[in-house]
């Protein structure tokens, strides 16, 4: 037996010695080791619930209170460290027992980040200016159509309204409130140190941004000049990751619809036609005094019971679940000196609306990195193309407004399946299109291609220099294509009409070029970043349009078929340059200082004032550093920042300052002659708007910079702002634009961002609140008002000592119960009961029928506007949710004069039902009566409704997927709704409508429905 087994072992030595060298190797890696230590963070601070696991194990655990763990591993092994908030760090153990103090680094999300500037990044611990950043990577769930959406609800101060529900229109966006009553309050928009102008347009995809930065006060925005005095958004766009080289893929897919609680409730045909007979008798018992026999009622509502249809027409143009599709892929390779990457992006929106609906295709290329140790060099190409179905929704008087007017009693296709063209018209109702059939039969298409491209060289000398050439390029063009064929009716006009087109293209060439030397420098404890530059831009439009009418048939939409053609061309365009610098000081980290000034020449402004200078500078006192300051364990950052300096505007056009002339016939020799004639009164003194800011801040970090908070007072003055000023008749002319008035804005903002991790749960927010308050100081004289609007409109008035734009008309005290009440009152002419009682403004005992008793109705500019992200991870799941909202702001429900017009030419609102109808049958004190019209639809209170309101925008809810399961480097799928839910007491559909913006806020006169979105999607890295 022994030999037999020595035999075998001999037979089979190799073998054993390879089993006994794995099983040594194996018993060696084995061998278990007990480790403990401590993990801290800046200033030795213990931290509770850092993970710790073994690498390419699951075995792990959290630091207890005192930051201490103790874990059992493998000899050799990789311990693995990760914190919200601070970089991952990893320990290699050999040995067991202590391994001591840990130390974590905060990572860029705090106060160690670099922030984007104007012509530069700073860190954000040093920055003394009033700057915010947008985390994009938090609102990657979010369906974005467009960048403007990424900005809704991220940033104190900053006022983001989604005006229209139109797919791929932008939001409105308004920095810190509206500063001037002449010139635009649009923000300047700069990508990759483009500055594109006051609208980010369709050439972006959302998804190729990495970083947004807004700049609000004087010192970060004077360094733009003349287009910094309503704020700067910087947009960086994505670059390859150093070392890494991947390929990621999106995708997103859902519906959009609009709740029934957001739809506007009108009366239907059976409601509409026991309406319509209610007016006609009612008016027999009033005017009459008798009671009407049923014979008299007209047939066709004599009977409602009887009537055959009951057409919801709002319900009928609606696009019933209309899909929305976004899809990406990039491909990015960050490996050697030259980094490159290229996406591709393709989003298409079906609207909401019939026929509506918004594609848009993008292409993004990007290389750039290290020629050598002494150059460095970047390229950046941006191509888009966007197409675009659209309808005339806006306003009472168009499509939406429409379909709330229309009678209910008629079908939408007639008995053959045609279509019922043209609907009402009859029973003294007003006659529209049928909105299905413009939606379906109308042509509207717009497109517009954009390509963008900037590039610039660096180089670094004398090791303390660097001198940075840019250039950029964008390419812009526009077509809009319309025909509107010979069967579409129009309001109480039937068809057949004539067919009519309207052509137009318009190409628009940006170039600028850059040239920017700076110094960066440190000298013990000082140190100096210095910036001197160099800025020129131009930009040329070109436009050509062409209509026609009087086509032979609708065979043919091409103005080539039509009988008339007109046709007219135009080109303009303006220039800028600029010296501009920057020195930006630090002595310890502690006393900061920064200080810009650009002089800027433009092409927009009077031979006497091409030039205008703009100054700024900001201080910074790091307070958690000196001495004297208590050392809290809790505080990490405490900094008391101010700023002041001079912005402008010159958003006011081409050419103003310029005289004009236009064609002018005349008769000469009893000949008709054409001839010019001057048209407008140039002004060579024509000068810049200027905004003088004053802004004060204290910066907070603690508890390991998992919270930092920001509070900020701010001042800014607008003066020489842009108006037209009366001049003497004998001059020829009635008014010039000139420099004139004066606009405050001050207001307060707050914000804080909290994140942590507790064993292995993660969790952040954000939360930002801004109270803004604008006054008119000084219009063209001490006590000058601009009053714009009409009697049947509402108005809005800039008057001296109040906001821009405030809301004018008849204040309503109640609804008229009797004649009796009627002649105790001051006089209405023609009033009779039922109707709207009026405020005697100036005590002459007459309502006038004009504006001498009008008197402030409401303010559309919110008290506050706030946004709040709150999200949070437990392994593989994450959850986020953004609310926004605002409070304390009126809006006029403009479209209410025709839902609530109660002399039965429209169909009305389903609360008409408790209207006054006699003195027996008062209804609920708010709504008019039928019997007249006058005093019900003029400028008047009753329209006015309290704003305030939340929204739901977007709940998002994500699952990544272990690495272990699929061969990518990860895949996250998610499921997301956007515009949730709306809590309001307002009636209308949005509460962020703004159908006239500018100095005309605050109206809603029917606009484009906004829609509810559900999502999923998948993220996919190869």
């Amino acid at each position: 037996m022994l030999k037999k087994l020595l035999l075998f072992l001999k037979q089979k030595r190799g073998s054993m010695i390879v089993f006994f060298l794995f099983f040594s190797s194996f018993s060696i890696a084995q061998q278990k080791i007990t480790v403990n230590g401590t993990v801290v963070g800046e200033n030795d601070v213990p931290l509770s619930g850092v993970s710790v696991h073994v690498a390419g194990t699951t075995t792990g655990i959290t630091t207890d209170a005192q930051g201490k763990f103790t874990l059992q591993v493998n000899k050799g092994a990789t311990l693995v460290l990760s914190f919200v908030g601070y970089e991952e760090k990893q320990v290699k153990v050999n040995n067991g027992g202590s391994i001591g103090n840990i130390q974590m680094v905060s990572t860029a999300s705090a106060l160690g980040e670099v922030v984007v500037v104007g012509y530069g990044t700073q860190r954000k611990r040093n920055v003394t200016a009033a700057v915010s950043s947008v985390d994009v990577s938090k609102l990657k769930d979010v369906p974005v159509q467009n960048v403007s959406q990424l900005l809704y609800g991220q940033a104190a101060g900053v006022t983001v309204q989604q005006a229209t529900g139109s797919p791929g229109r932008e939001f409105t966006v308004t920095i810190r409130g509206t500063g001037s009553l002449g010139a635009g309050s649009a923000p300047l928009y700069v990508v990759d140190g483009f500055p594109v102008g006051t609208s980010i347009g369709q050439n972006l995809n959302p998804n190729d941004i990495a970083s947004i930065t807004i700049l609000k006060d004087a010192v970060s925005t004077a360094i733009y000049g003349a287009r910094g005095s309503n704020g700067v958004v910087l947009i960086t766009t994505k670059n390859a990751k150093s070392g890494e080289v991947s390929l990621k893929a999106s995708a997103n897919y859902g519906v959009q619809n609009i709740p029934d609680s957001r739809k506007t409730k009108v009366l239907n045909g059976v409601q509409f036609a026991q309406f319509k007979k209610d007016i006609f008798m009612d008016k027999i018992r009033y005017f009459e005094n008798r009671e009407p026999a049923i014979d008299e009622v007209p047939l066709d509502y004599r009977y409602p019971e009887q009537t055959k249809y009951s057409t919801n027409w709002f319900n009928e143009i609606l696009n019933k679940n209309a899909l929305y599709q976004n899809y990406d892929i990039t491909l990015s390779s960050g490996k050697g000196p030259i980094k490159s990457l290229v996406s591709v992006g393709y989003i298409d929106q079906n609207g909401l609306l019939l026929n509506t609906n918004y594609k848009l295709y993008s292409v993004r290329a990007n290389i750039g990195g290290q020629v050598n140790k002494f150059i460095n060099m970047g390229l950046n190409l941006n191509g888009s193309f966007s197409d675009q179905n659209q309808a005339n929704t806006e306003g009472r008087d168009n499509l939406v407004g429409s379909t709330l007017l229309m009678d209910p009693r008629e079908p939408v296709y007639n008995a053959d399946g045609t279509f019922n063209g043209y609907i009402g018209g009859h029973d003294g109702i007003f006659g529209f299109p049928n909105p299905v059939m413009v939606l379906k039969k109308t042509n509207s298409n717009y497109t517009n291609t954009n390509i963008t491209t900037n590039g610039f060289l660096e180089f670094s000398f004398l090791r303390n220099f660097k001198f940075k050439t840019a250039v950029n390029v964008g390419l812009y063009r526009g077509s809009v294509k319309q025909f509107v064929p010979s069967t579409i009716s129009g309001e109480n006009a039937p068809a057949p009409r004539d067919a009519y087109e309207n052509d137009s293209y318009s190409d628009r060439m940006n170039l600028s070029a850059d040239q920017l030397l700076t110094y960066n420098k440190e000298l013990g404890d000082h140190h100096f970043d210095v910036l001197v530059g160099y800025t020129a831009q131009e930009e040329t439009t070109k436009g050509l349009s062409g209509s026609g009418d009087q086509f032979p048939n609708d065979l043919v939409p091409f103005l080539n078929a039509a009988i008339i053609k007109s046709a007219s061309s135009t080109e303009y365009g303006w220039s800028m340059a600029a010296l501009f610098s920057r020195l930006n000081y630090s002595y310890k980290g502690r006393y900061l200082f920064s200080g810009t000034f650009r002089r800027e020449g433009s092409s927009r402004f009077g031979l006497q004032n091409k030039w205008g200078n703009f100054p700024a500078l900001s201080v910074g006192w790091r307070i958690s550093d000196e001495s004297f300051m208590p050392k809290f364990r809790w505080l990490n950052d405490l900094k008391l920042r101010g700023s002041w300096g001079i912005t402008g505007n010159n958003n006011i056009g081409n050419y103003t300052s310029l005289s004009f002339m236009s064609p002018s016939n005349y008769v000469f020799n009893n000949n008709y002659v054409s001839g010019l004639v001057v048209r407008s009164f140039a002004n060579s003194e024509l000068g810049w708007e200027r905004a003088t800011q004053t802004d004060i801040g204290i910066d907070v970090s603690a508890f390991e910079n998992k919270l930092t908070f920001t509070v900020e007072y701010y001042k800014r003055i607008t003066s020489d702002m842009l108006l037209s000023i009366q001049l003497p008749a004998i001059s020829g002319f009635t008014s010039s634009l000139g420099n004139v008035g004066k606009v405050e804005n001050k207001g307060l903002e707050f914000s804080a961002n909290f994140k942590t991790k507790i064993n292995e749960i993660g969790f952040w927010t954000n939360f930002n609140i801004s109270f803004n308050r604008n006054k008119v100081l000084a219009i063209r004289g001490v006590n000058d008002e601009i009053w714009q609007g009409d009697l049947y409109s509402d108005y809005n008035v800039s008057k001296v000592g109040r906001p821009i734009g405030m809301i004018y008309g008849f204040k309503v005290l109640g609804i008229f119960q009797s004649q009796d009440e009627i002649n105790k009152s001051p006089k209405q002419d023609g009033a009779i009961p039922g109707v709207y009682k009026y405020y005697d403004a100036n005590g002459d005992g007459i309502i006038s029928y004009d504006t001498k008793d009008m008197v402030e109705i409401g303010n559309p500019w919110p008290k506050g506007t706030w946004g709040f992200t709150l999200g949070g991870d437990y392994k593989k799941f994450d959850l986020s949710v953004l609310l926004t909202g605002a409070y304390g702001y009126d809006i006029v429900a403009q479209i209410q004069k025709s839902t609530m017009n109660m002399d039965g030419v429209f169909n009305v609102l389903t609360v008409s039902k408790d209207r006054f109808r006699s003195a027996q049958q008062p209804g609920n004190g708010i709504y008019a009566t039928t019997n007249t019209w006058k005093w019900e639809r003029e400028s008047n209170s009753r329209y006015v409704y309290n704003g305030s309101h939340m929204w739901v925008k977007n709940v998002s809810l994500g699952y990544s997927i272990p690495k272990s399961v699929l061969n990518f480097n990860s895949v996250r799928l998610f499921v997301s709704a956007q515009n949730l839910f709306l809590i309001t007491s307002y009636p209308g559909n949005n509460p962020d409508v703004n159908n006239l913006g500018g100095t005309r806020p605050g109206f809603d006169d029917a606009a484009y429905p906004v829609s509810r979105t559900f999502s999923i999607g998948a993220n996919l890295t190869f």
